[in-house]
């Protein structure tokens, strides 16, 4: 009689032929098989989005831009050259104020998640925005007279103001004579001619993206225009040069007028990185005197 042990060993082998057999036959056992899901699909490629230009009646320099596109939860729009420079309202108003030719870029993030589309047009501005002497003008520039004014530091506290936000300047505040020489003696100077802009910095300014360290440097002669009511809260506004700066150079070259009187000019602007990029913290508030 053979052996118990003997047998299992007999029956344990014909079991792994029969599974072997059942294999090469085809035949599937329960709950091997991979599963597969037949609702799952991509979401279709989107659409480009969809959107008007038109410019405003009388006023060949101002353009109202408006997304058109359906289903879209988030919108960006990049306009290099003009202001504002980018946006994210359905509807907006841009201001081209010096002649050229423009690209306008749509961005849009759809609700059903299947990407950001863009979409761009190009526009013409034909002529500089034009400018004439009133009263503001006159504060800023002198009486719009030949001579032009320029405005320098006050000796105050809080010439200088940094914070996250447009209305909060908790990040610092200069006190009194706290600024260096080299920026005591800048003049920021505005002639109503020509619009000129001109930073008398007397050959040197401080450069905030190297320890502050006070550098030979020319700023030359440059442009501005004067826009009125396009700010934050209707604010006026003055736009100089990308390359150019008014006060600190690590300040954006569109600022936002806070008060404007015959001595005492305050300013607010973004703070922006070495390629003159506004950064997505950090305003300025800056505060100068009738020099």
């Amino acid at each position: 009689m053979p052996h118990r042990g003997y047998m299992s060993v007999k029956v344990t082998t014909m079991y792994k032929y029969l599974f072997i057999l059942l294999v090469i036959s085809g035949f599937a056992i329960p709950g091997c098989a991979p599963e597969r899901d037949d609702e799952f699909s991509l979401p279709p490629t989107p659409e480009d989005p969809l959107f008007s230009v038109e410019m405003v009646q009388g006023d060949s320099n101002r353009f109202v831009i408006r997304d058109l596109s359906e289903g879209s939860f988030q919108r960006f729009w990049n306009l290099p050259g003009g202001t504002p420079k980018t946006s994210m309202k359905a509807v907006d108003t841009v201001l081209y104020a010096k002649k050229g030719e423009y690209e306008i870029t749509l961005y849009v993030s759809k609700s059903n998640g299947s990407g950001t589309p863009s979409a761009s047009t190009k526009v013409n501005i034909v002529k500089d925005a034009p400018q004439s002497c009133n009263p503001k003008l006159a504060l800023l520039t002198g009486d719009c007279g030949p001579g032009g004014k320029c405005w320098t530091f006050v000796h105050t506290p809080g010439a200088v103001k940094v914070g996250p936000t447009y209305d909060d300047y908790s990040w610092y505040q200069s006190p009194a004579d706290g600024l260096q020489a080299a920026q005591y003696d800048d003049g920021f100077c505005f002639t109503f001619e020509n619009l000129v802009y001109q930073n008398k910095n007397n050959g040197a300014s401080v450069d905030p993206w190297d320890g502050y360290k006070v550098i030979p440097y020319d700023h030359g002669i440059a442009d501005f225009i004067f826009l009125e009511g396009t700010g934050i809260s209707g604010r006026d506004q003055l736009l100089i040069p990308e390359e150019q700066f008014m006060g600190v150079w690590d300040s954006d070259n569109l600022l936002d007028i806070v008060s404007l009187t015959e001595t005492e000019l305050i300013v607010r602007a973004r703070q922006r990185d070495p390629n003159g990029v506004p950064l997505a913290q950090g305003w300025f508030e800056l505060v100068f005197m009738a020099q």
